[in-house]
């Protein structure tokens, strides 16, 4: 990457070469900062390509916690009922 007197030298020339206005043109494309990654229309489609791949995730193991919510609300509701015919039953006996 261009240090800044380096990007200031090369306007120089090209202000020489091409006019100032063909410079300033010019100079808008090249990166202002050092360390600029720019991302290219490919980066990008693979990102979405990523997300899209992570929200199947997401909604199967979404449908994993219902399924799993279901079978535990079941579970408890018939062992909820079985202990408190078991109980009933114990209190006639008793009684």
């Amino acid at each position: 990457m261009a240090t800044e007197p380096a990007r200031h030298a090369l306007y120089s020339r090209l202000q020489q070469v091409l006019g100032a206005e063909h410079a300033d043109t010019l100079m808008t494309y090249l990166p202002a900062h050092q360390g600029v990654d720019l991302a290219t229309r490919d980066d990008i489609a693979r990102l979405e390509t990523r997300f899209d791949r992570l929200e199947d995730r997401f909604d199967r193991l979404q449908d994993v916690v219902t399924e799993q919510h279901r079978f535990y609300v079941g579970v408890t509701v018939g062992s909820m009922t079985a202990l408190t015919a078991i109980f009933s039953l114990v209190v006639r006996m008793l009684g």
